[in-house]
């Protein structure tokens, strides 16, 4: 896939390169020009009136219908790849060196626009397709019909100069991998202790006995956490909500690591006992020495890294040349009568004219030719006409007269399929749109590009890709398989009517440990992109109830999930005190609405007691541990209020289903709600303060979920 960061620029056009190997490159286009016909000849057509038309009030002078294209020209592709695979000569020197491939930029969608004013002085109809072709040269077919001053100053500023009137934007969207987003954090631990102790007794026997006793203990901690992160802004989205994905990066990240600290965390090392009664008295030691070392280290690191594929927009631009300035493959000037014509116009207004394109890449899709029979069924001029299309950039035009002013016809498309017996037939449709495209899922072929997208093939070294499709004449399953060394699929299977139904996808992802991991899932669009299976993440939150400054010492969780349909576990501890009352346990799944969560809860009293709670099943996301409360009490605090500004102050408290509406006017002193809580319910209510100001406003507070016992009523600031 096309990188990002992987730029260069050669002969005044932007190159990227692969994100899978240093050998294909793709090309942006840098402006748009006219289109050529099969025979050589601009697709380009200036008709200007004999005389006047007129309607509704408006005048016009004449019309002007061209095709544009998007493209890099051929003797610049080839000076680009020459250069490209010089430099890949100097980077393998003494090497084999591999063959540049220049690779067709895979547009997603795209539309195309005429920088014209409609209805202003110039212009007064435009009509063109819209969108380009997406395929091949990216051709998009337009007619403007201009005013009478406008076919003036075009027909001027087309035929001489160098630079003409007509101004073309495409916006496309096409994807890009972007630099790997990385970011991992540390913590290092480490903790000695050290205790020396050294007694000396002797008895004398003409003097007093003599004790010497030396002791002397040490203690040394250590702790280091360390965070880092290199965000890449992503260029489709907001900054919004680049910084709201940047803030997700790094809370899961810090919950990661904070997991893995209170798995890791050290035990205090246990003081030594200077107390030597037992060797002394017991064991009938005079003179000791004790040399005691502890060492305890932990070290934690977490990573995470992504290379996303995103949309990103271009908008080659630009003013279309002059018809003198062009030259022919014989490399002559361009004649401007040779796409000049005056008419009469009550000739022409008989005349219904289509333009025909089809929008597939022959070269690329197993189809081998499509013809569109066209029939014009009024008059006694009625005109039937077949056209063949071999490539994207082939553009056909159709005319008939118009009889009675009827200006519809209809049309059948007839797709012949490379080494296929069979052909498939449309019906005959009916239509007034004289720019007729015929698009790729019309003509009855499967064609799915499949990619990686956010997978990282050193936790998924394996994915099965199943594709199904079983709305065509034939089903169609394919499978394949994902791999770091093979990780791009093209299907192109012909199902002999048009694709219209979603596509049915199944993948099967194996992992670095073995294990497998079923999903499903159905799209539309013609790239697939293969995401990691941990697409979705779960949270579950532990919140600690108690008096944990004095009753409660600690609450230790023990936490696990289990995906037992993709053979899927997490497991966390984690130990709950005054310093960290709550920890939001954040991990990835399958997904959301699979799997349980069980945990154990052992709560540690500061008398030294504890007391173990087995394994329960959690019923909801947030889960209290710990001496849960009995009941909910909540007191409602006024006295920040400033009275001048309000008349009254409406709070309104909620619990479930349980709720009170509390007033508050000048005077009014606290007032509280209180009600009962059952077993495991945690103690948080839902609340919504409504001031109403002196002024005739009011502003509105919530609601907002909270677990202080005490609310203070404060109005906000404007």
């Amino acid at each position: 896939m096309l990188k990002i960061d992987k730029v260069d620029t050669l002969f005044d056009h932007v190159v990227y390169g692969d994100d899978a190997n240093d050998f294909t490159y793709y090309i942006m286009p840098n402006a748009p020009t006219f289109a050529k016909m099969a025979s050589g000849g601009l697709a380009m057509r200036f008709v200007e009136y004999g005389q006047i038309r007129e309607d509704g009030g408006k005048k016009f002078g004449g019309f002007i219908a061209f095709d544009t294209e998007l493209s890099v020209p051929a003797d610049v592709q080839k000076k680009i790849a020459d250069d490209l695979q010089k430099k890949l000569a100097e980077k393998y020197k003494g090497k084999t060196v591999p063959k540049v491939a220049i690779a067709p930029v895979l547009w997603t969608d795209g539309t195309v626009e005429l920088l014209l004013s409609e209805g202003g002085a110039l212009v007064e109809k435009i009509r063109g397709a819209g969108k380009p072709s997406i395929y091949g040269k990216n051709i998009a077919s337009f007619m403007v019909e201009l005013s009478e001053l406008g076919t003036a100053i075009f027909k001027e500023t087309l035929s001489t100069g160098s630079a003409s009137a007509v101004q073309v934007v495409y916006k496309m969207n096409c994807y890009m991998r972007l630099p790997e987003m990385k970011a991992w954090g540390t913590w290092n631990a480490s903790e000695f202790y050290s205790f020396f102790q050294d007694i000396n007794t002797e008895d004398n026997f003409w003097s007093e006995d003599s004790y010497t006793e030396v002791v002397n203990s040490s203690r040394y901690k250590n702790d280091v956490t360390k965070t880092h992160f290199d965000f890449v802004q992503a260029p489709n989205l907001s900054a919004e909500d680049n910084a709201k994905l940047e803030s997700d990066i790094r809370a899961i990240i810090n919950k990661q690591l904070e997991a893995a600290v209170q798995r890791n965390m050290l035990k205090e090392i246990a003081e030594v006992d200077p107390n030597t009664k037992e060797l002394r008295e017991g064991q009938d030691i005079e003179d000791i020495r004790r040399t005691v070392n502890k060492s305890q280290i932990a070290n934690v690191r977490v990573e995470w890294s992504e290379a996303k594929a995103v949309i990103v927009n271009r908008n080659p631009q630009g003013m279309l040349p002059t018809i003198t300035s062009l030259k022919d493959d014989k490399n002559k000037p361009l004649k401007w009568e040779d796409y000049y014509s005056k008419i009469n116009l009550d000739e022409f207004l008989k005349t219904v004219q289509v333009v025909m394109r089809v929008n597939a890449d022959f070269a690329n899709l197993p189809i081998h030719s499509v013809e569109v029979k066209i029939r014009y069924p009024y008059g006694p001029n009625k005109k039937v006409q077949e056209f063949v299309f071999t490539k994207p950039d082939d553009v056909a035009k159709f005319e008939a007269f118009v009889h009675e002013g009827k200006r519809d016809f209809t049309y059948q498309v007839t797709v012949n399929y490379k080494g296929a017996t069979f052909k498939q037939v449309s019906e005959e449709i009916k239509t007034d749109d004289t720019n007729l495209t015929i698009n790729v899922d019309d003509l009855g072929v499967l064609a799915l590009d499949i990619g990686p997208g956010d997978l990282d093939f050193a936790q998924v070294p394996r994915t099965q890709v199943t594709v199904r499709y079983k709305h065509g004449k034939q089903p169609v399953e394919a499978k394949f398989n994902m791999t770091k060394d093979t990780p791009t699929f093209q299907l192109r299977k012909i199902i002999g009517k048009p694709r219209t139904e979603d596509i049915d996808l199944e993948f099967l992802y194996t992992l670095a440990d073995g294990r497998q991991i079923k999903k499903t899932d159905k799209q539309q669009a013609k790239e697939l992109f293969v995401d990691d299976p941990f697409s979705s993440t779960k949270t579950v939150s532990f919140r600690a109830a108690g008096n944990l400054s004095e009753e409660i010492a600690s609450i230790t969780v023990d936490a696990s999930y289990t995906d037992a349909a993709n053979k899927y576990n997490q497991k966390t501890i984690v130990t709950l005190s005054s310093e960290m009352t709550s920890f939001d346990w954040t991990f990835p799944v399958v997904d959301e609405t699979l799997g349980e969560v069980k945990y154990s809860v052992t709560t540690l009293f500061a008398d030294g007691t504890s007391k173990e709670e087995g394994e329960k099943v959690a019923a909801r996301s947030t889960i209290l541990v710990g001496k849960k409360l009995d009941q909910l009490e909540v007191s409602v605090v006024p006295d920040l209020l400033n009275w001048d500004e309000l008349k009254l102050v409406s709070v309104s408290l909620a619990h479930g289903t349980k709720r009170i509406d509390l007033r508050f006017k000048p005077g009014d002193e606290e007032k509280s709600w209180k009600l009962p809580l059952t077993d495991g319910e945690a103690p948080d209510y839902k609340a919504t303060v409504t001031y109403f100001l002196t002024d005739g406003s009011r502003k509105v507070v919530g609601p907002e979920v909270k677990d202080d016992m005490t609310l203070f009523l404060e109005l906000p600031a404007a």
